[in-house]
């Protein structure tokens, strides 16, 4: 039998062992909703709808895992409107799936219903304003936790180093983009992360506090999803997580005020962070950059193209020349 890296497990089977682990439930449909970096199941209970995900192998380490849901279940019972992980008949936040590859972790939510946020932003931008009062009251509740939750640190290091090593792989033929990113790594760890470690809030985030991670619910709530990538960073990462995300869409000038307003009413930030906000924007996109380098294992390399990094690098240059080099 040919060795296998990741399988997909059939919605058929996924109800299966929905209905033995979660059997208060009573499971009576499922299916496949989406195949990323986990795979994602519906699954129709008798009272209400649930999000199943099957992470990938070796995707997170067992306690990782368990502190991301645990901060979960914190965040709900503080009134944060999050995904909330469903506890397994033997009370485990998670069960454990044997698939063709190895042991894999599985997590029970309750479904979120409406859409995505994307750029469904309301009139006078509503939307944008209460997504910046949701993420300061995520970031006040992870600062009341006791008992800190054990995830990664997302810095220099673990984000943007990884990404200049691995880079040649795709790059090697481009040794002026190589150069140009290397000294922009640079002026980055210069200039924000060789700063004091008390220079900007620091805290645990949400990680990847990007506009499809926010579901826009039919009474007009907003609730926030996939803390698959949480981890402990200068809080303002994840303000310009928001900030990068808006720039694909219109009126920038306006929508980003719109968030930070939202935010600076209940957190405030210093002259210092805003000044240096920008450069966290391109952080965020070596990051995002690196993140998908990585994927390479997973998904294949095809679509990391000569197409693929112009657009990119480009995206870091007009950066710059719009927010930083001004």
């Amino acid at each position: 039998m040919l060795k296998v890296q990741h399988s997909i497990v059939s919605p058929e089977a996924v109800l299966k062992v929905i209905q033995r682990h979660y059997p208060a439930i009573s499971a009576a449909r499922c299916e496949l909703l989406e195949l990323g970096c986990n795979d994602n199941y519906h699954i129709v209970g008798k009272r209400k709808d649930y999000a199943f995900r099957l992470c990938r192998l070796n995707w997170w380490p067992e306690k990782a895992l368990d502190e991301e849901l645990r901060f979960l279940e914190i965040a709900r019972r503080n009134k944060l409107n999050v995904c909330k992980p469903v506890r397994a008949a033997d009370k485990h936040r998670y069960i454990k799936v044997i698939a063709p590859e190895g042991t894999r972790y599985g997590v029970l939510f309750d479904f979120i219903p409406g859409r995505h946020l994307g750029f469904n932003f309301g009139p006078h931008n509503k939307n944008l304003v209460q997504l910046g009062e949701v993420a300061a009251q995520m970031h006040h509740i992870a600062d009341s936790i006791k008992q800190p939750i054990q995830r990664w640190t997302i810095g220099f290091d673990n984000v943007v180093k990884p990404f200049l090593e691995n880079a040649p792989d795709v790059l090697g033929h481009r040794e002026k983009d190589l150069a140009y990113l290397a000294k922009l790594a640079a002026q980055l760890k210069e200039t924000v992360f060789e700063r004091p470690d008390n220079a900007f809030d620091f805290g645990l985030c949400h990680g990847d506090f990007h506009l499809h991670n926010v579901m826009l619910q039919p009474d007009g709530e907003l609730a926030i999803f996939d803390f698959d990538w949480c981890g402990y960073s200068w809080r303002v990462y994840d303000l310009a997580t928001v900030w990068w995300s808006l720039v694909r869409g219109k009126n920038l000038k306006k929508t980003w005020p719109a968030f930070l307003r939202g935010y600076t009413c209940y957190r405030e930030l210093s002259k210092q962070e805003q000044r240096y906000l920008p450069w966290f924007v391109i952080f965020r996109h070596f990051e995002y950059l690196n993140f998908q380098l990585s994927m390479r294992q997973h998904i294949g390399t095809a679509w990391l193209s000569d197409d693929y990094y112009d657009f990119h690098i480009k995206f870091f240059k007009d950066w710059m020349k719009q927010h930083i080099n001004k």
